[in-house]
């Protein structure tokens, strides 16, 4: 009886491809993820396009380096590059000692308020968000992390969970809505124990 043949997805197909130095397998995969790249890092970086492409630049070149170390047993390409950008991100705001922003349009879904001024009030921010994002079903968090952490769009995120566009916002539109709630009963209770301190 023959032995099965190893089944190798797609992702890792192309891995292989481009670590065995395949010019076409790059530049298919350049062509992918370069414009996601460079929106991720515009994205966190307040819309600065000279450090967004310094960002993207920085990412594309050390996943091509890097290649060889993907696991798709850990996860997909996608969900790979996601990891090394936000490492790559990281690293370049340590070294121009730029606070990174933890989620930079979510929070922005919930209540308006006051410009945040003062560094204890960015933390608590955070804190909220993080908090907020804990409390809801996890396809809704997964869902709003894509489109606003890791800068996917609306297409990109229904191909990935092999789904319409139209479902995609559809979830959209629940999680913000669930997110806003969830976000503004903290900061109500966090308001309602400030004024009993």
């Amino acid at each position: 009886m023959d032995e099965p043949a190893e089944h190798v997805s797609d992702d890792e197909a192309l891995a292989r491809r481009i670590a065995a130095g395949d010019t076409d397998a790059w530049d298919g995969f350049f062509e992918h993820y370069a414009p996601w790249a460079y929106r991720f890092a515009l994205c966190h970086l307040a819309g600065n396009h000279a450090d967004a492409q310094d960002v993207c630049s920085d990412i594309l070149v050390t996943a091509a380096r890097s290649i060889k170390r993907f696991d798709p047993a850990r996860g997909t390409l996608d969900v790979w590059l996601l990891g090394l950008a936000r490492h790559r991100l990281a690293r370049f705001c340590r070294g121009r000692r730029i606070e990174l922003p933890f989620i930079p349009e979510i929070a922005a879904t919930a209540k308006p308020a006051a410009p945040v001024a003062d560094p204890a009030d960015s933390a608590l921010t955070r804190d909220l968000v993080n908090r907020a994002l804990a409390a809801l079903p996890q396809r809704q968090a997964a869902v709003l992390v894509g489109k606003y952490v890791a800068g996917y769009t609306v297409d990109e995120l229904a191909r990935s969970a092999q789904t319409s566009t139209k479902a995609v916002e559809s979830l959209l539109t629940r999680a913000r809505a669930a997110f806003r709630s969830a976000f503004n009963a903290l900061l109500d209770g966090r308001a309602g124990g400030d004024r009993h301190e």
